[in-house]
């Protein structure tokens, strides 16, 4: 299996990201509010571009099944958590006005711009490699996490999203379509695929990080 393989290389990093203190305390109830905000705002924004990129891979998609497939794993991401997490936001009070005010962080930019540039060597299977740690890693972490019932009700309804059937059967079929992928790529794709996942890998750990420390900029960044 391509993707255990994968998987398996970064199995230190994984069990870390898991049990990062970000997530550890979003669990218990312990994350400080602010963190928590933080978190929400940088995950917005990594997720429109996470959903520019899966457009992406509908387009490198070298048949019509495939481009269908990813057709509904979009759909699916907007049906589910892009509209849950529209909803939430008002509920743990972030206005309008808090996400146009918001500029990405060092991390959350530099994911996406991986994305982008795994993205751009053109093949579906490189593109899906860098997409499924996003939505593996936190389908393991609602699992994770299930019984653990944190004291803050926000945060445990975030945790019970990524334990949801349907979005365990959404991370089952992207795990499919990158064995899929894998199976037909030549020595040097098989490479790159490995690459865009494990540096993936990588920026999900640092995303935790991010939000934990609210990271910010260091020097004067015009961002716009």
């Amino acid at each position: 299996m391509f993707v255990h393989g994968f998987q398996e290389e970064v199995g230190d990093l994984w069990q870390e990201t898991l049990r990062h203190p970000f997530v550890h305390s979003l669990a218990d109830g312990t994350l400080e509010k602010e963190a928590f905000y933080y978190y929400l705002l940088q995950d917005d924004y990594y997720l429109s571009h996470f959903e520019k990129v899966i457009e992406k891979s509908v387009e490198q998609a070298g048949t019509a099944e495939l481009a269908a497939e990813m057709r509904e794993v979009q759909v699916r991401l907007q049906q589910s958590e892009l509209l849950m997490r529209e909803q939430f936001y008002p509920r743990v009070g972030l206005t309008e006005r808090d996400f146009s005010e918001r500029k990405p962080a060092p991390t959350a930019y530099h994911y996406t711009s991986h994305l982008y540039r795994m993205a751009d060597f053109g093949s579906f299977g490189v593109t899906i490699a860098a997409l499924l740690p996003c939505y593996a890693l936190y389908a393991d972490m609602g699992k994770m996490y299930e019984t653990a019932r944190s004291s803050e009700p926000f945060y445990q309804e975030l945790l019970d999203s990524y334990v949801d059937e349907n979005y365990q059967k959404v991370v089952l079929r992207q795990k499919r379509l990158v064995e899929q992928a894998a199976s037909m790529a030549d020595a040097r794709e098989l490479a790159l695929m490995k690459q865009a996942f494990q540096i993936s890998v990588e920026m999900e750990w640092a995303f935790f990080d991010m939000a934990y420390k609210k990271q910010n900029w260091r020097g004067s960044v015009n961002y716009v």
